[in-house]
């Protein structure tokens, strides 16, 4: 720190004499008054010129965002929406009811069908035993009831024939009940599947379409979306920055706003998939943090480097007509320009080429 004044000393000395007509008073002197002015020091920023590394970088911006999501939306259409389980922001896990429509009456006909399914094939299978003693009870009216002749042998074989149909039919009947209540209730069991809407991944709800309850369903129209935040990643869209990143090589991150403050070191995603977007981890941040979907970021690259050089601060750099300069103190300690020629212009530090010596000092604005 350097710093010079000037002090002057200005001496002021009043003093009057006042006489008071007819009263033959004198007034006593003022008092002499003496004011010392110090001018403000100047007071200057020195910095020594040094040898060391000039580096500048760019900025590129990221935001982050998931991974996976789902569009949930009804795969049916024409009901009304009986209840919406959830709400923006919420997190949900995998198999969890979303959205509910009125089902009406279906489940009482499921239970009706179920029920109609088991009892016909119950007595279908009865339907064997039932079939062996009618042929049985055929058998002893032949041995016992009959002179067992021809006509009587016939006669037994017409009636065996006729139970084997009537039987045959039964089975008919009951396997195209059975066939029928079937498909009946798997085609209810998927409406009423279809009245109900899970999430299939964990995540975030991050929107859903407002006044749901009490609309009508569309087909295909999408109620809500759920983002999977837990697995996103930071994403730069800009290819052209491709070339800034390698493979395996952490790069610096920071985040100015919100829960997810602070530094971070991001390490590029899948290079060899990237296309119109850039993706990133995180390898390291700031502990408990918060990324939530849509938080933005700053990553710091270096795009020019210069290693072990003669460098000046930026902040002692100054440019006119295409000409740098700097300023240095003179023998009486007052600021004399001095131009000097330049190299790289870093961040906080420019290359300097000629002009000025190290160790130097020069003047910081």
């Amino acid at each position: 720190m350097m710093n010079k004044g000037r002090k002057g000393v200005l001496i002021l000395m009043l003093s009057c004499t006042v006489a008071l007509g007819g009263c033959g008073q004198i007034a006593e002197d003022e008092p002499i008054v003496m004011v010392d002015h110090t001018p403000d020091e100047i007071t200057y920023n020195l910095e020594e010129i040094t040898k060391g590394d000039v580096v500048r970088s760019i900025t590129v911006n990221c935001t982050y965002a998931q991974t996976k999501q789902q569009e949930v939306a009804f795969t049916t259409g024409g009901r009304i929406v009986d209840r919406v389980h959830v709400k923006a922001g919420d997190y949900v896990k995998r198999g969890d009811l979303l959205v509910e429509l009125k089902a009406g009456d279906m489940e009482d006909q499921i239970a009706t069908l179920e029920y109609q399914i088991k009892r016909n094939t119950m007595l279908l299978g009865y339907l064997d035993k039932a079939e062996e003693f009618d042929l049985q009870t055929s058998e002893m009216d032949f041995i016992y009831y009959t002179d067992m002749n021809n006509v009587d042998k016939n006669k037994k074989k017409e009636r065996d024939e006729a139970i084997a149909q009537e039987y045959t039919y039964k089975r008919e009947d009951y396997q195209d009940s059975i066939d029928f209540d079937t498909r009946k209730l798997e085609q209810l069991k998927a409406d009423l599947a279809s009245c109900k809407v899970y999430a299939n991944l964990s995540g975030k709800v991050l929107s859903v379409k407002k006044d749901l309850e009490g609309s009508t369903a569309k087909r295909g129209d999408v109620l809500m979306t759920i983002v999977d935040d837990a697995n996103g990643l930071f994403q730069v869209e800009d290819a052209q920055m491709a070339s800034y990143f390698a493979a395996d090589v952490p790069v610096s991150m920071s985040i100015v706003y919100g829960n997810a403050k602070g530094d971070y070191e991001l390490i590029p995603y899948q290079m060899n998939t990237w296309k119109d977007v850039l993706y990133f981890t995180v390898l390291t941040g700031p502990e408990n943090a918060e990324i939530e979907v849509g938080t933005s970021g700053t990553i710091k690259l270096s795009a020019e480097e210069k290693k072990n050089v003669l460098r000046i601060p930026v902040s002692a750099l100054y440019e006119a007509d295409g000409s740098y300069y700097t300023y240095v103190l003179n023998d009486e300690n007052l600021r004399e320009t001095r131009f000097i020629q330049v190299g790289l212009i870093g961040d906080e530090y420019a290359e300097v080429t000629g002009g000025i010596e190290n160790g130097t000092k020069v003047v910081r604005k």
